[in-house]
């Protein structure tokens, strides 16, 4: 993952409470995975918020894009909906996620997506990455309307044009339709079986992504795990981190000193100048590296705390650290010796923490 400074490209209002915004990277390298996400950040009445969105462009695109959606007393999203066009250069932090889709498995494997409402977003990046010789892809989309539908229109021409074959609910009790494809009402354990067995060719050699409203992904789930999908073929990514019990870590009940190098703001004659610094902090029993560096006044930026977001990432140099959960990284962000502070804890008194 890097730090980035991008512009905007241009913003494109979706639906009524819906934006896209695509940026210019000044034609910098910038490689991603479709299903990835990067973190923004913005100062928003005084307060700095650090957000994840999934990238909703295909990675081939000149222009990265994120799809916002309005979200009722998100300050991140109303913000963005509202004054995206106003903004002119975005703090990014990226690539991060391990929700995606690799290219082997889109060579061969028939690729099902199951959505709803703005969990189109990584979705749809996959869906522009499948090469137009493969299997046609599955499409099960939750909405109010087709009015409120991200991307309605692009998934329309993909209709049309053979490369995916979709199947929408729509809840809205104005809505009525004659089209096999577009049932009024919400999907049901039954109705998902029935569409999944005659569209797929192969349940168990498909592979299937779901996203969107936790009540939804959980209904997904379900009627996969019933028609006996293997679980290492359904992936999920969740927008609301969903709850895990609290573990309880083992630790010897010793403390253990850890050092950490991170860089440091100074302000002398209005100018900024940046510092190099180590410290050797201790972290108490039970306590994960981020709760010890704020407790020692290191300024470590975090967003979720449950190793959802990936905002707050460093590099091991040495020791062994334990990291609890991990929905952030993939498997070469660990070869790399990258965790996640709030989800890791040090095993050993040689563990070596630099700060980006």
């Amino acid at each position: 993952m890097k730090k980035y400074m991008w512009s905007t490209h241009k913003i494109v209002k979706e639906t009524e409470d819906t934006i896209t915004i695509y940026f210019d990277t000044a034609q910098k390298t910038f490689t991603y995975v479709p299903g990835q996400y990067l973190n923004m950040k913005c100062v928003i009445n005084g307060e700095v918020l650090i957000r994840s969105y999934s990238f909703s462009s295909k990675p081939s695109d000149e222009f990265p894009s994120i799809t916002v959606k309005r979200v009722s007393g998100g300050k991140m999203s109303n913000h963005l909906v509202d004054h995206a066009v106003y903004i002119s250069s975005w703090e990014i932090d990226a690539p991060f996620g391990n929700f995606v889709l690799e290219k082997q498995v889109a060579a061969y494997a028939q690729i099902v997506l199951l959505a709803g409402g703005s969990g189109i977003s990584p979705l749809f990046s996959m869906l522009k990455s499948i090469n137009k010789n493969t299997k046609i892809p599955l499409l099960i989309y939750g909405n109010k309307s087709p009015e409120e539908t991200i991307f309605w229109n692009e998934l329309e021409a993909m209709q049309v044009y053979g490369q995916l074959n979709p199947y929408y609910s729509f809840t809205s009790d104005e809505f009525v339709s004659s089209r096999i494809n577009q049932i009024a009402g919400r999907f049901s354990l039954l109705l998902l079986y029935s569409i999944i067995r005659k569209q797929v060719a192969v349940l168990e050699e498909a592979h299937y992504y779901i996203c969107g409203p936790v009540g939804l992904m959980k209904l997904y789930q379900e009627a996969l795990l019933g028609l006996n999908i293997p679980p290492e073929q359904i992936h999920t990514e969740y927008f609301v981190p969903i709850p895990e019990e609290n573990l309880v870590f083992e630790n010897h009940g010793k403390s253990k000193d850890v050092i950490v190098t991170y860089f440091q703001d100074h302000y002398s004659n209005n100018e900024v100048q940046t510092y190099e610094c180590t410290s050797l902090i201790e972290v108490k029993a039970n306590q994960s590296l981020l709760d010890a560096m704020n407790e020692n006044h290191i300024k470590v930026l975090s967003s979720c705390k449950n190793g959802t977001c990936g905002t707050c990432w460093a590099l091991k140099t040495d020791g062994k650290v334990r990291m609890v959960n991990n929905h952030a990284l993939n498997e070469q962000n660990i070869s790399e010796g990258i965790i996640l502070l709030c989800q890791s804890y040090p095993m050993d008194e040689e563990v070596v923490i630099s700060l980006s």
